[in-house]
């Protein structure tokens, strides 16, 4: 079995591809970001520099940054604005008392009993007594300066956990009484009531202090180990925090470190990018996601892509063949398609570079240029001029980059060297795959279609030599033919190369077909219609013989053998008919071609314009309601005939087809139209012709 029908075949075959596709790109991308291992342990001295592979956290150095922040974090505290009021009330609920005690007649001793027994504040005796001895204005004198003086103190800070706030407050205190001018009993009074009343109004608040230092330390950034940056230093002992650090980078024989991570982020990251590739196809190209071989192909594709950066990148990454993949999915397939998929190939080739951003941004150049140049190719050497440019773009655009990265001239003159040989190499390499490709895959390019529409082919020269009749009408049916597959939005390239190509069955016997006879001898008038028939028939499978023996492209056999479906050759049929004694044993199905229909819009087209040519070619004196009545008559006939039902034509699509073949038909048979006459130049005309007679 053929290997493209298998994969026809085949229906996981997709899913199969898609798996083959993801193992062979993760085992090449996997060679690029795994690295060399060491084994060593802490206090062994390293025999080389060894550098970070990535960007990677010292967890140590954070650590210690981080215990930083958080010590520099001083405890906080509540402040109880209600302790002054409070002070204030007992003061003067104090006072009272004093005034009151001394109001009294009674004796000293009983009223120094009294103050001791009645005041909050803790007084001595011999402060008790000056309180006896001093005169109500006085007290209330000192009353105020004592609120005052204790007001001026709270609006302070006096924390719990620091004594030396109290004595702070107390020093101050006494500070204000020395500039006062009350006597000297009275100002130790004062001080005394003053001291006992100073306590602390700040109290250590635990929960906001963590939360300080929580936050703190979060916002703490992390030390960062830069890719390429020396970790450990050749001929210097391994510490502890190294160890960590290449354990972290999975870079220690002795562990894995973090390259579990790695493993399964690279995966997910293939996975995403055949998925949106392949879902790319699936969204806008239905026709081609259907297609197996296709899916394949574009998987091969990518894989090469990816050999190609690996392989090449060893020696320069600037020296990869950036456009080759993309030059061949525009030449294989599509050019949107390439321009997609190569755009996120620029992800693996960006792995594969180790992110070099020079290599990134010419790949990405490489994809779009490639888009840009190669929307019209007339031949095989196209793709050496497309690459020609390329490459001068990229050498360009690498020297330029070049000096924004680094000002050393002579390192980016040779990284634009590479990258313009880079651009001629894709252009080798792309003509070297293509025809691997088209023979494996069975694709058709524009490039090949170009090649096979070339007069000078053998094929076509031979069917001008021998059936030249033949010949100048598949060159006719290939024009009209191009012109409605372009309405429909078809392969126009490929309906006409297949219509130059859809009778060359008729070089088996050319002259037993009307346009290759000459002088009216008819060979068909000497057999009979039954045999007649078989001879028409067989130009079918004989065009696919003489297609294989050329090595003519499947697509155009298949054009071959459906271009006449299974119409009925009614000629022959109609006259054995009418010929025979019991018409009713004449077989109809005996008379048709063997199929099958056509498949495609092109293909459909081309069995339209095949009959409609020799229908009009047919015509008498041909007019331009003539030639519409033919062609209506011809399409309605194939369309009640079924022979349309497979090729996806919509009713509007066959109106568009009806206006292009009247259109293209009426610029060929245009001299043999009847065109109405201006009956006022005819008038003329005869008065001159009169006068000519009477000279």
């Amino acid at each position: 079995m053929k290997i493209v029908q298998l994969m026809k075949k085949d229906k996981s075959i997709k899913v199969m591809t898609f798996l083959f596709a993801f193992i062979i790109i993760y085992v090449i991308l996997l060679t690029s970001v795994d690295t060399r291992k060491y084994s060593l342990k802490e206090g062994d001295i390293a025999k080389n520099d060894i550098k970070a592979t990535r960007d990677v956290n010292d967890e140590a150095a954070t650590e210690e940054r981080r215990k930083q922040a958080v010590n520099s974090v001083g405890i906080q505290y509540d402040k109880n604005t209600e302790i002054i009021n409070n002070i204030i009330d007992n003061i003067n609920n104090d006072f009272t008392i004093m005034n009151k005690v001394k109001d009294e007649n009674s004796d000293d001793k009983t009223k120094l009993s009294q103050l001791k027994s009645s005041l909050k504040t803790d007084l001595d005796d011999s402060n008790l007594s000056v309180i006896l001895s001093m005169n109500k204005e006085d007290l209330k004198d000192l009353q105020q300066f004592i609120i005052k003086t204790l007001k001026d103190a709270y609006n302070g800070e006096i924390r719990e956990d620091e004594s030396s706030d109290i004595k702070k407050a107390q020093s101050s205190i006494a500070a204000e009484f020395s500039k006062e001018k009350f006597s000297k009993d009275a100002t130790e009074l004062g001080i005394a009531i003053s001291n006992s009343y100073v306590k602390p109004n700040m109290f250590i608040d635990s929960k906001k202090t963590e939360e300080i230092k929580k936050d703190i330390s979060k916002k703490v950034e992390n030390v960062v180990i830069k890719k390429d940056q020396i970790i450990v230093k050749e001929g210097e002992p391994v510490t502890a925090n190294e160890i960590s650090v290449l354990e972290d980078l999975g870079l220690l024989s002795n562990s894995n470190g973090q390259s579990w991570y790695i493993y399964v982020a690279l995966a997910v990251a293939v996975l995403i990018v055949l998925f949106l590739q392949i879902y790319y196809i699936y969204r806008y190209y239905k026709e081609i996601y259907r297609d197996n071989k296709k899916i394949i192909m574009l998987c091969v594709l990518n894989i090469i892509s990816i050999i190609l950066a690996r392989s090449v990148g060893i020696i320069s990454p600037f020296l990869i063949p950036l456009a080759c993949a993309p030059m061949l999915m525009i030449l294989l397939m599509d050019s949107r398609i390439s321009l997609f998929e190569s755009i996120l190939n620029c992800i693996f080739i960006s792995l594969i570079c180790k992110f070099n951003i020079e290599v990134t941004i010419l790949a990405l150049m490489s994809s779009v240029i490639a888009f840009m140049s190669f929307r019209k190719m007339k031949q095989r050497n196209d793709t050496i001029y497309a690459a020609l440019f390329i490459a001068i773009m990229n050498a360009l655009m690498s020297f330029s980059i070049g000096f924004l990265v680094s000002s050393n001239l002579v390192d980016n003159v040779q990284k634009a060297s590479f990258a313009f040989i880079a651009g001629i190499l894709s252009a080798i390499l792309t003509i070297g795959f293509l025809p691997i490709f088209e023979s494996i895959f069975d694709v058709v390019t524009d490039v090949k279609l170009l090649e096979l529409s070339d007069p000078n082919h053998p094929l076509i020269k031979k069917l001008l030599m021998e059936a030249p009749g033949t010949y100048h009408h598949s060159i006719i049916v290939a024009n009209i033919a191009e012109a409605a597959v372009e309405e429909v939005g078809g392969n126009a390239l490929l309906a006409r190369v297949a219509a130059y190509y859809h009778d060359i069955g008729k070089l088996k016997r050319p002259y037993f077909f009307k346009e290759n006879q000459v002088g009216g001898n008819n060979p068909h008038n000497k057999i009979n219609p039954n045999l007649s028939a078989l001879v028409i028939i067989s130009h079918v499978k004989d065009g696919v013989d003489i297609a294989k023996e050329y090595n003519i492209p499947q697509i155009i056999q298949d054009t071959i053998q459906q271009h006449h479906g299974t119409t009925l050759v009614k000629y022959f049929y109609v006259t054995l008919k009418n010929a025979s004694d019991n018409p009713e044993d004449i077989k109809e199905e005996n008379f048709r071609y063997p199929g099958p229909i056509p498949s495609s819009k092109e293909t459909a087209i081309i069995m339209l314009a095949d009959s409609v040519e020799a229908a009009v070619r047919s015509i008498q004196e041909p007019t331009q309601g003539k030639i519409e009545e033919m062609i209506n008559n011809i399409i309605e006939a194939r369309l009640s005939d079924g022979q349309l039902n497979q090729c996806e034509l919509t009713l509007h699509d066959i109106e568009k087809i009806r206006r292009a073949f009247l259109k293209s038909l009426l610029g060929i048979y245009h001299q043999r139209i009847e065109y109405p006459t201006d009956k006022s130049v005819m008038r003329q005309k005869k008065i001159e012709s009169s006068k000519e007679k009477r000279k």
